[in-house]
Parts: C-alpha cells; sequence; structure tokens
C-alpha cells in the first residue's frame, strides 16, 4: 500500500515537471471613472484555469464597487470600497465569460489599475483565446389572436336634432338722445362735462342669440343742428315709404348701411369731443389730466359709426373752447342688435354600421437573446 502510494506522488511530480504551471497576462488596465460610471471588461476563461486579481488605486482613496461575476449571474467577488487586492484568486469551475465591474461614486476622477492573470492547469490551454463572442439564440412561438373581420353592412335608422336658423331680426335702440349745455372757458362752471353711455345687454342662450353689430352717434351745436337732423328724418320717411324697416331714424339707417351721408349744418359755434372708454379718463379729462381715447374731433356738426366698444359703457367727453359764449350741444346714439332666432329640427337619417366576426388566428413571433461565450 505505501509503494503504491509513492508511485503514485512520484508520478504527479514527473507530471508537474513536465507541465511547469505559468501565470499569463489576460489584462493590464488603468480604469479612469468619474461621477456615477461604471467600467465593465469580459474575458473567457477555461475550465480548471486560475484567475489571479491584482487591483491597486492609482488616484483617489478607492472605487465605490469591484465586482467579478461569472456569467451570466453568478458572483465570484465583490469588494466594496476596493483600494487594493493583491493576487486574489478565484477557480474556474465551468469554462465561460466573466466579467470584471469597476463603480465611482466621487464626483472627482479617479483612476485604478487593474492586472487580470490566469495560470492554466493542464498543458493543453496554454495558449487558451480569452476573447469572446455574442451568441444569438432565436426562439419561435405562434401567439394566437382574434381579428376582426368585415361581414356586411345593417341599415340603422334614427332620428337626429339639428339646430337651425329660423330667423335674423335686428333691433334699432336709441341710447342717448339730449341737448347738453356746455360752460365757456370764463364761467365759473367747468368748460367740460362728460356723458355716460350705456350699451343695451345682448342674450346669447338656448334658441336665441344676440349681439350689438354697431352703434352712431350725431353731435351738433344748437338749433341748426337740430333742424339738419329733421331734414334727415325727412328725407328718410320719404326714401322708406311703403317699405317695412329694420330702423327708425336716420342714424339708425346710416348705422345700417342703407344710406351713407346724412345732412349736417356747417355753420356756428364748434364743440370738441372725446370717446373714453371707462370712467378713469373720463374723470382724467374733467381734471386737465391725460387720458386715454378712441375717437374725437372739433366740429359744427358731424355723425360717425363704430363697431366698438359692442358692450357695456363708454363715455362722450365734450370742451367748449370758447372764452365767453356758451354752447348747447345736440347729441343722439343709436344701436342696432341682431337677433337670430333658432329651431330645434328633428329629421329622419339613415346610416350604414358595418357587421363583423371575431376570427381566431395565430401569428410567428421569433424573439432573440443574446449571450456572451468564449471564442473557443
Amino acid at each position: 500500500m505505501k509503494l503504491n502510494q509513492l508511485i503514485k506522488l512520484v508520478f504527479i511530480f514527473l507530471s508537474y515537471l513536465a507541465f511547469p504551471q505559468e501565470v499569463m497576462d489576460v489584462a493590464n488596465l488603468n480604469i479612469k471613472l468619474s461621477l456615477e460610471q461604471t467600467a465593465d471588461h469580459y474575458y473567457a476563461f477555461d475550465e480548471g484555469d486560475e484567475i489571479i486579481i491584482n487591483f491597486n488605486m492609482v488616484k483617489g482613496r478607492h472605487m465605490k464597487l469591484f465586482e467579478i461575476t461569472a456569467l451570466p449571474s453568478n458572483i465570484k467577488l465583490t469588494e466594496f470600497k476596493a483600494n487594493k487586492l493583491e493576487n486574489r484568486k478565484i477557480k474556474v469551475t465551468k469554462k465561460g465569460v466573466y466579467r470584471f465591474r469597476v463603480f465611482s461614486s466621487s464626483i472627482t476622477n479617479r483612476v485604478c489599475n487593474l492586472r487580470i492573470q490566469r495560470k492554466p492547469s493542464k498543458e493543453g490551454n496554454v495558449d487558451f483565446n480569452t476573447d469572446w463572442k455574442w451568441n444569438v439564440v432565436k426562439d419561435s412561438t405562434y401567439i394566437p389572436y382574434q381579428k376582426d373581420s368585415l361581414v356586411g353592412y345593417n341599415t340603422v335608422k334614427y332620428k337626429e336634432v339639428v339646430r337651425e336658423l329660423k330667423e335674423t331680426k335686428f333691433e334699432e335702440v336709441l341710447l342717448l338722445d339730449r341737448l347738453e349745455k356746455v360752460h365757456s372757458v370764463y364761467n365759473t362752471n367747468k368748460s367740460r362735462t362728460y356723458i355716460k353711455v350705456i350699451l343695451p345687454l345682448t342674450e346669447t342662450m338656448g334658441l336665441k342669440q344676440e349681439k350689438i353689430l354697431a352703434w352712431s352717434y350725431w353731435i351738433g351745436i344748437g338749433k341748426k343742428s337740430q333742424e339738419a337732423y329733421k331734414r334727415n328724418v325727412k328725407a328718410l320717411a320719404t326714401l322708406s315709404k311703403g317699405i317695412v324697416t329694420a330702423y327708425t331714424s336716420p342714424l339708425g339707417a346710416y348705422t345700417m348701411g342703407a344710406i351713407n351721408e346724412l345732412f349736417i349744418n356747417n355753420s356756428g359755434q364748434d364743440i370738441q369731443f372725446y370717446f373714453m372708454n371707462d370712467s378713469n379718463n373720463a374723470e382724467q379729462f374733467m381734471n386737465y389730466q391725460q387720458f386715454l381715447q378712441f375717437d374725437n374731433g372739433k366740429v359744427i356738426n358731424s355723425y360717425g359709426k363704430h363697431f366698438k366698444p359692442n358692450k357695456g359703457v363708454f363715455y362722450i367727453g365734450l370742451f367748449n373752447d370758447n372764452e365767453i359764449i356758451p354752447v348747447n350741444v345736440d347729441i343722439k346714439v343709436v344701436a342696432i342688435k341682431e337677433i337670430k332666432i333658432y329651431e330645434n329640427v328633428t329629421y329622419d337619417r339613415e346610416k350604414q354600421e358595418p357587421q363583423y366576426v371575431a376570427l381566431d388566428k395565430k401569428r410567428l413571433e421569433v424573439r432573440e437573446t443574446r449571450f456572451r461565450i468564449p471564442v473557443e
């Protein structure tokens, strides 16, 4: 028995002498990483190999993590806050690819040196190729699904309610008709004043919709202005005799576009007028301060049309620059309101509805899986 053991030991010793085990470099890397960076390096090893690891920090205290994994997921070594590993050995029990991972969480750049060596276990794999390649495996499966198939159409009768315009009419609204006295400059009263004009309310709800299309004004001084306006009234009566119209006054007809010009008076005292959007500007006008306006003029007798503002209020400021003579200003404002009346009308309709049946089908789905394997 002792002789057999001795022979066996001699045989092992002779084998060792016949194949001196060499340590060969696989990689010698300087790895530079900054904040939240990871470096992965992959190498193949043969069964029986011994992996020898040397890890040293070149710059910085440590790396957050150094890890070695036998793919796909067999972790062989994990080192947190790695700063030095000296001749750390890992035995390869199965031919495969190993991943060497270094991770840094430092906000400054860090550099480490990683030296990877292998000691083969047998003479035949001294020249083993440590490179790797992708291996692609395709897996084909049939996925069942349903698909709707058109088989025809059905005629479906239904009722549709349509909102239709029944009637459109126009209404003339008198907003202002007054004689306003404006004092002279040397009078103890101010030689300026203003008048508030309220635009008519409109209704927009249900089957009725209203809006202000436009409004027109007439500004003139004294009796001659009034006589000119009466002349326009007579002319309008002659023009529209026997005709049903949406307007009742010369200003209304002008606002509607039925007439383009009105008779005016061109002799006598004049007045300065200003149209303003709000009461603040009207008060500033009265206090001789700067104010905003959207129309103005210095006239004996004049008229005009505006489309805005078309809701709310506006103000007419009047200024008499005559030092001695006061004036009576004839002011008229007329708006035209458009009124639309709708009705709900029910119609009998038909439509074609497609008819489908569900068909059971299958489709071929090919999935590819890639993983690293040794080149040899």
